[in-house]
């Protein structure tokens, strides 16, 4: 897909997902690669088609309870697929903006770790020190300009 094309800006993830079809009794869970207020790319759907609808199942990573989003197939490709949201109420859209963008203070190093690591692919040592530098960084600007 053209980057011109895309809605919000995508946020690499890692976030693990239910996707269920709207059309046959097949549920899969899958790995979201990133995602955005507008839609996401998850690893390969089996057999999907573009137009096909899905309910993707999503919760916040530590709560209990989730949101079933609906979204329909805009993109296949031998990598996976690409998704876009489609009719997402008021509170549907919400809950993704706050899971995209979690309302760090930026007080406490640890928290803003935990709230922003969720998303990250910290599978790898590497990917782990990444964020929390990247974090560090920010604590320290806002911390030195006050």
């Amino acid at each position: 897909m053209p980057m011109d094309a895309r809605k919000s800006p995508r946020t690499k993830t890692s976030l693990t997902v239910t996707i269920a079809s709207e059309t046959a009794d097949i549920e899969q869970i899958r790995t979201i690669k990133d995602l955005s207020e507008s839609g996401f790319y998850v690893d390969s759907l089996t057999k999907s088609k573009i137009d096909e609808g899905y309910l993707v199942y999503i919760k916040k990573p530590g709560q209990k309870e989730g949101l079933r989003l609906p979204a329909r197939v805009i993109r296949v490709d031998h990598q996976g697929c690409g998704l876009t949201f489609d009719r997402l109420a008021p509170n549907e859209s919400q809950f993704l903006c706050d899971l995209i963008h979690p309302k760090w203070d930026g007080k406490d190093l640890l928290t803003g770790i935990v709230m922003h690591g969720v998303l990250e692919d910290t599978t790898e040592f590497a990917a782990c020190m990444r964020l929390t530098s990247l974090l560090s960084s920010r604590y320290r600007t806002i911390y030195q300009a006050r």
